[in-house]
C-alpha cells in the first residue's frame, strides 16, 4: 500500500520535491486583488456616469419626441343634414322657443351618436346643432375633432363625409338598434361636411342672439326684416327651392354709415364660404345684387355707428339657373359685333359659375379683340388662385382684374376651328358681374392710323404729343409730333396750316385731298356717314368739308351775348360766358359748371366726393348767373335728376376728374343760358394756345374771394398757355 504524505505545517517551506502539495493562490493574495478591482473600478466611474447621463438624454428625447407626435389639434367641420321622418315648423325658427331647445338637444345627441359609431369617435370633442331649415327637417351644425397632428391631412370633409355615410348605409336595414337611429331617419345623401375653423364659430356664436331664419319660395320677392338696433351683430339664414339659387338685393338707405354686410355661400358665416363682403353705405355701389351658388345663403350684420334708421333694405328671391354658352360666328367687319356677360349681370357672379363662349371668325386675315370696362386681365401666378375670375384662352390661363382703366384683349387665330374662351369663378369669393364687348381686328395692321398700346391692347393716337400708352412708347421715334410732314421733304407744319387754301409744303401737299375723303388717323375728322376728312378741326368753321356736311351741323353753341368784353378786366358782363354755372348747396356756391346740352351740366368729379355731398338732391345749378351776392334778372335755377361721376375717377391721383349733372327739366335757351360747344375727338389744341376760365373765387392764390364772375385777363395773370405737348384747355 502505498504510504500517505504527512500534510506540511501552514507557511512550512517544502524541499523543493515533485510529490509536494502546495495551498491554493487566492488564500493569500485575496487582500490585493480586491484593492486592485476597486481601483479598477474607479477609473471606469466616469465612463459609467457619462453612459447613465446618455442613456437618460436618450429615454428624455424619445418621451418628447413620442409626446410631441402624439400632439393633437382641433379640426373644426360644418354641415347640415337631412332628417326624413322629421318635417320644420315655423316654432324651429325661433331659437327661444322650446320647440327649437328640445330639437336641439335631441338632434345633438343623434349626431354625436353617429361619430361614435365610427372611427372618429375616438376623436370627439364637441359639437352643436344650431339651425333647422325646411323641407324634410335640414339640421344645420358643426362638431370639433380632436386628432394627432399628424393625420389631420387624412381627415378632410370628404373622407369624414364617407365615413359617416358609410356607417349610415350599412345600419340603413339593420334589425338591430342603432342609437342615432332611435328617433331620426338620417338621409345618407344629403349630407353635407365642410371644413371650418374655430373663427367661424365664434363668428357664429356672436350673431346667434339676433338670429333669423327666412324660407322664399318660387316667384316670390321676399324683403327682411332689418337688424336689432339694440344687436352688435345679426345673422340671416336664407333658404330657397333646391332646384334654384338665391338672389339677395342690399340698397343702401343712408348717405353715410360704417356697417359691414357678409354674404356666405352656405347656412353660416364659413371664411372659406364668402362670396363677398360690404362696407359702409358705398356711393360707388349704392344697388348691389348677390347671387349664391345655390339655395342656401348667409348674411351677416355687424353694426357701425348708432342710427335710428335701417342703413340699407334687403331683399331675396330665388331665380333659377342660367346656362352660359354660347357659339358665335362673327361677321367681316371691323367694329363692335356684340357682347358677352355672366349671368344677371351686373349682379355679382355666383361662385358656381362657369361661361364657355366659343366664337368662329371668318377668316385667319382676323384676330378676335375682347374689350373689357375697368377690368383687366393678367397671367396668373403659379399656384395662386385667381380672387376676380379665371379666364382660359389658347391654353393660357388668365386672372381676371378690377381697374380704373379701359382694356383691350387682342387674341391672334391660328386655326380655322376658332376660338373658346372659358369664364369662372375659382373660389367662392365673387365680385360685380363681368361684361365684355367682342368684334373683330386686323392681324395685319391692328390699329389703322394709329398706335398699338402692348400694355392694354388699346388703339392710341401716335406723335400727337401726349402719352397716351402708359409706357410712352406711342411717343418715341416720331419725326414731326402733333404737326403735319410735308411728303417732299419730311418738313413738319403746324396742323392749322393744313387745308387753309395756302401751300406750305413744298410742292403743296398740305392742301392736297382736302375736298375727298382720306383714311381715319389721330388729326382726320370723321364725318357721320363715317368719312374722314384730312382738314384738323373742321368743325363749324363756315365751310362745308364733309360731304354729307355734318361738319358744320350742331353750331347752336358756344354763342356769347352781344354785349362788349371787359379784357384784362375783372368781372364779366351778362351773357358773356352764357354757358357758366354755379353749383350750390343751400344757397352756398361750391363748385363752377358749364351747360353742354339741354339738360346737361359737366362739372369736376371731386366736388362730390366727401359722403355729405353726394346726394343729388342737395345740390341746386344756377344758369345766367353773374353775381353770387345779389340775384340777376336773367338766371335760373335747376334742381338735380341725376349725378353721374366718371366710372374711372380716383380722388388720390385726381384722373378722369369729371362728372354730369342731369338737370330736373330743359332749360330756355336765352342770351343768358346757352351751352358750351364740346370738341370732336379729334380735335387737336395747338401748344401756347390762350385759354379762357371763368368761375367764382379768388384770382390768385391765397387772394380774396370775388362775389363777380371772374374774366381772365391777358397772360401772364389769368391766362395759362398750354405747355408743349399738352392737350386740351387747363381747368380753372
Amino acid at each position: 500500500m502505498p504510504m500517505a504524505k504527512a500534510p506540511q505545517a501552514a507557511g512550512g517551506q517544502g524541499d523543493g520535491g515533485d510529490g509536494e502539495e502546495a495551498e491554493p493562490e487566492g488564500m493569500f493574495k485575496a487582500p490585493e486583488d480586491s484593492k486592485r478591482k476597486v481601483r479598477d473600478y474607479l477609473r471606469l466611474a466616469p465612463l459609467w456616469l457619462a453612459l447613465v447621463v446618455l442613456a437618460s438624454v436618450g429615454v428624455l428625447l424619445w418621451y418628447l419626441l413620442g409626446h410631441k407626435a402624439e400632439m393633437t389639434v382641433s379640426q373644426v367641420y360644418s354641415g347640415s343634414l337631412r332628417v326624413l321622418n322629421r318635417h320644420f315648423s315655423q316654432d324651429l325658427a325661433r331659437r327661444e322657443s322650446s320647440a327649437f331647445r328640445s330639437e336641439t338637444t335631441k338632434a345633438q345627441m343623434m349626431l354625436k351618436e353617429l361619430i361614435a359609431s365610427t372611427c372618429l369617435g375616438t376623436y370627439y370633442n364637441s359639437s352643436s346643432v344650431y339651425s333647422f331649415g325646411e323641407g324634410p327637417l335640414t339640421c344645420f351644425f358643426w362638431f370639433i375633432l380632436q386628432i394627432p397632428e399628424h393625420r389631420r391631412p387624412m381627415l378632410n370633409p370628404e373622407v369624414v363625409r364617407a365615413l359617416l355615410v358609410e356607417e349610415l348605409l350599412s345600419t340603413a336595414n339593420s334589425s338591430a338598434p342603432v342609437p342615432y337611429r332611435a328617433e331620426y331617419e338620417v338621409d345618407p345623401e344629403g349630407l353635407v361636411i365642410l371644413e371650418a375653423s374655430v373663427k367661424d364659430i365664434v363668428a357664429l356664436n356672436s350673431t346667434l342672439g339676433c338670429y333669423r331664419y327666412s324660407y322664399v319660395g318660387q316667384g316670390q320677392v321676399l324683403r327682411l326684416k332689418g337688424p336689432d338696433p339694440l344687436a352688435s351683430s345679426c345673422l340671416w339664414h336664407l333658404q330657397g327651392p333646391e332646384d334654384l339659387m338665391l338672389k339677395l338685393r342690399l340698397e343702401w338707405m343712408l348717405a353715410d354709415c360704417r356697417d359691414r354686410l357678409a354674404m356666405y355661400d352656405v347656412a353660416g358665416p364659413l371664411e372659406r364660404r364668402l362670396i363677398t363682403s360690404v362696407y359702409g353705405c358705398s356711393r360707388q355701389e349704392p344697388v348691389v345684387e348677390v347671387l349664391a351658388s345655390g339655395a342656401i345663403m348667409a348674411v351677416v350684420w355687424k353694426k357701425g355707428l348708432h342710427s335710428y334708421y335701417d342703413p340699407f333694405v334687403l331683399s331675396v328671391q330665388p331665380v333659377a339657373f342660367q346656362a352660359c354658352e354660347v357659339n358665335l360666328t362673327l361677321e367681316g367687319r371691323l367694329e363692335l359685333q356684340g357682347v358677352l356677360s355672366t349671368p344677371y349681370f351686373p349682379s355679382y357672379y355666383s361662385p358656381s359659375t362657369h361661361c364657355s363662349w366659343h366664337l368662329t371668325v371668318p377668316s385667319l386675315d382676323y384676330g378676335l379683340a375682347l374689350w373689357f370696362d375697368a377690368y383687366t386681365l393678367r397671367r396668373q401666378k403659379y399656384d395662386t388662385p385667381c380672387t376676380q375670375g379665371q379666364w382660359t384662352i389658347q391654353n393660357r390661363r388668365l386672372c381676371g382684374l378690377r381697374t380704373l382703366q379701359p382694356y383691350a384683349e387682342r387674341i391672334p387665330v391660328v386655326a380655322t376651328a376658332g376660338i373658346t374662351i372659358n369664364f369662372t369663378s375659382q373660389i367662392s369669393l365673387t365680385g360685380p358681374g363681368v361684361q365684355v364687348h367682342y368684334g373683330l381686328y386686323n392681324q395685319s395692321d391692328p390699329c389703322p392710323g394709329e398706335f398699338l398700346c402692348s400694355v392694354n391692347g388699346l388703339c392710341v393716337p401716335a406723335c400727337d404729343g401726349v402719352k397716351d400708352c402708359p409706357n410712352g412708347l406711342d411717343e418715341r421715334n416720331c419725326v414731326c409730333r402733333a404737326t403735319f410732314q410735308c411728303q417732299e421733304d419730311s418738313t413738319c407744319i403746324s396742323l392749322s396750316r393744313v387745308c387753309d387754301r395756302q401751300p406750305d409744303c413744298l410742292n403743296g401737299s398740305d392742301e392736297e385731298l382736302c375736298q375727298e375723303g382720306v383714311p381715319c388717323g389721330t388729326f382726320t375728322f370723321q364725318c357721320e356717314d363715317r368719312s374722314c376728312v384730312k382738314k384738323p378741326n373742321p368743325q363749324c368753321d363756315g365751310h362745308p368739308d364733309c360731304k354729307d356736311g355734318s361738319d358744320e351741323q350742331y353750331c347752336d353753341c358756344g354763342l356769347q351775348g352781344p354785349s362788349g368784353r371787359i379784357v384784362g378786366g375783372v368781372e364779366s358782363s351778362e351773357g358773356e360766358w352764357p354757358w357758366q354755372a354755379s353749383l350750390q348747396v343751400r344757397g352756398r356756391h361750391i363748385c363752377g359748371g358749364a351747360l353742354i346740352a339741354d339738360r346737361w351740366v359737366i362739372t369736376a368729379a371731386h366736388c362730390f366726393q366727401e359722403d355729405s355731398m353726394a346726394s343729388p338732391a342737395l345740390w341746386t345749378v344756377f344758369l345766367g348767373k353773374v353775381w353770387q351776392s345779389a340775384r340777376w334778372p336773367g338766371e335760373v335755377s335747376f334742381k338735380v335728376s341725376r349725378l353721374l361721376l366718371h366710372p374711372y375717377h380716383e380722388e388720390d391721383s385726381h384722373d378722369y376728374d369729371v362728372a354730369l349733372l342731369q338737370l330736373d327739366h330743359p332749360v330756355v335757351r336765352s342770351a343768358s343760358v346757352h351751352p358750351v360747344c364740346l370738341p370732336a375727338r379729334s380735335h387737336f389744341f395747338e401748344p401756347g394756345l390762350h385759354c379762357w376760365i371763368t368761375g367764382w373765387g379768388a384770382l390768385r392764390e391765397g387772394g380774396l374771394v370775388q362775389r363777380g364772375l371772374p374774366l381772365p385777363g391777358d397772360p401772364p395773370h389769368a391766362v395759362r398757355r398750354l405747355p408743349q405737348g399738352q392737350e386740351g384747355c387747363l381747368p380753372g
